[in-house]
């Protein structure tokens, strides 16, 4: 087994090094079947298991994964020097905030419309970058985060201004926590990749040290919330194993091929490759998990990507 991940490792190596930006962007659209994918099995599972009892599930199957993807590579999982610790742990509790309030919102909407809020993190890290790190706030970055703005509003739907005709009360709350979760996951998310960007090019640390931390914290702190939730108890199925089982090898593979695309060619060119998530959600929702799509989540996904679209380039 370790003989043919060597052998297909070396191959992948070869055609990298004959065309670099080629290879990058198979790599960023191959990712987002995988991400795709595991939003999928959160959807197939909401309704049944909470969100933190999903992720807590992912993380420790993630952690199995990784320690063996580390073993192979011989990738040190461990950072000797105390301030590229602390920046790793703080990646780690991030990264876990972000896929709780992610995985939450696909529990509360369709994957389409969920998928969607998550991917506003370019709208986050022009802002972030702003006042955390001085960069100048174009007139062009403000009116296209307008633009994503009017966006969001059409895909969460608020009855305040599209009234409750089409949804009860109950699916019109859901829509609108969804929308909350979504959008400060995708702050969390925002911040993991500040983090990372740090990490990767200043303290040269491998991807894959990042995601141990990343699982290791996000497992022990949900593993917590999970055993004081008395209301919710933890009912242990075959579904639930191999679903998550699925999910976290699917994110686990996607986050590999996004990091791998990331350090072939720049984020200029990757960074739109992930809105082929949102045609992919869309494409699930419709033909694979038979909901109703909505004109307004369209019309929301079109403004909310050329938007973020727009802040990239």
């Amino acid at each position: 087994m370790q003989k043919l991940f060597v052998s297909c490792s070396q191959t992948l190596q070869f055609y990298e090094e004959q065309n670099q930006k080629r290879m990058a962007i198979i790599y960023a659209i191959v990712s987002q079947f995988f991400f795709t994918a595991m939003f999928c099995c959160v959807s197939m599972l909401k309704g049944e298991y909470s969100s933190l009892q999903i992720v807590n599930m992912r993380m420790i199957t993630g952690f199995v994964f990784n320690t063996v993807f580390c073993h192979i590579n011989k990738i040190p999982t461990y950072a000797e020097k105390p301030s590229t610790f602390r920046l790793l742990s703080i990646r780690g509790i991030l990264g876990g905030l972000a896929m709780t309030c992610v995985f939450t919102c696909l529990t509360l909407m369709s994957v389409s419309d969920g998928v969607v809020m998550v991917n506003t993190n370019p709208i986050w890290t022009n802002f972030l970058a702003f006042f955390f790190l001085g960069e100048h706030l174009s007139k062009k970055a403000l009116g296209f985060c307008l633009i994503s703005f009017i966006g969001i509003v059409l895909v969460s739907r608020p009855a305040s201004i599209f009234g409750e005709s089409e949804n009860s009360h109950n699916e019109a709350k859901n829509q609108l926590l969804g929308t909350v979760f979504g959008l400060v996951g995708s702050l969390f998310v925002s911040l993991v990749s500040i983090i990372v960007r740090k990490l990767s090019h200043q303290l040269k640390c491998n991807g894959a040290m990042h995601m141990q931390y990343n699982y290791f914290i996000s497992a022990f702190f949900t593993a917590v919330l999970v055993l004081n939730d008395a209301e919710r108890p933890f009912i242990f199925t075959f579904k639930f194993l191999y679903l998550n089982v699925l999910l976290s090898f699917c994110g686990f593979i996607g986050q590999l091929l996004i990091s791998k695309a990331y350090t072939l060619e720049k984020a200029s060119i990757i960074s739109p490759m992930q809105y082929f998530q949102v045609v992919l959600s869309f494409l699930l929702d419709i033909f694979v998990l038979k909901n109703t799509v909505n004109f307004t989540s369209i019309a929301g996904a079109a403004l909310i990507v050329l938007g973020s679209v727009g802040i990239i380039m």
